[in-house]
C-alpha cells in the first residue's frame, strides 16, 4: 500500500479550492506532468504532500470543511 498523495487544486484564478487525495500513486511525479489524466490541465496545483498529515494541513490552510 503506498502513502497518500494529497493535492490542493483550483479552478483557475477565482475557483474554489478542493482537495484531492491519490491512494494509489507511488510518486507525485506523475501529477506534476504536463500530460497527466490525473488532474485537468485547467485546475491550478496550490500545494502538494505526501502523507496523511497534510489532509489535515491543507484543511486548515484554506479553511475547508
Amino acid at each position: 500500500m503506498f502513502r497518500p498523495t494529497i493535492v490542493a487544486v483550483t479552478k483557475g484564478n477565482r475557483g474554489r479550492i478542493r482537495l484531492r487525495v491519490f491512494k494509489t500513486l507511488r510518486s507525485p511525479d506523475q501529477l506534476i506532468t504536463n500530460r497527466s489524466s490525473h488532474i485537468s490541465k485547467f485546475d491550478e496545483i496550490l500545494d502538494l504532500g505526501v502523507g496523511k498529515s497534510f489532509i489535515e494541513k491543507y484543511k486548515k490552510k484554506y479553511k475547508l470543511l
